[in-house]
């Protein structure tokens, strides 16, 4: 796996886990209007990016198979 493969696995991973946790929460969140509930879907979306970043950054600008190996083993990351 490339870098930039790990990279937009590791972003997917991540919004793949934001979206199975806003699921869970549906319930609490129902008492929001559609207009709230994009605006917590976009909030979280960012959230996810800025945690991403960094280590999305970091593995595609690197060619470090340890590396690679080590965000799959994480975070259950599939390219």
């Amino acid at each position: 796996m490339s870098g930039e493969t790990a990279a937009r696995a590791l972003r997917m991973r991540f919004d793949q886990i934001r979206r199975t946790e806003l699921e869970r929460l549906r319930k609490k969140l129902v008492g929001l209007s559609p207009a709230q509930r994009a605006e917590v879907e976009a909030i979280t979306a960012q959230v996810v990016q800025a945690i991403a970043a960094a280590p999305a950054s970091a593995l595609a600008q690197r060619n470090d198979p340890p590396l690679e190996q080590a965000v799959v083993d994480l975070f259950g990351v599939v390219a």
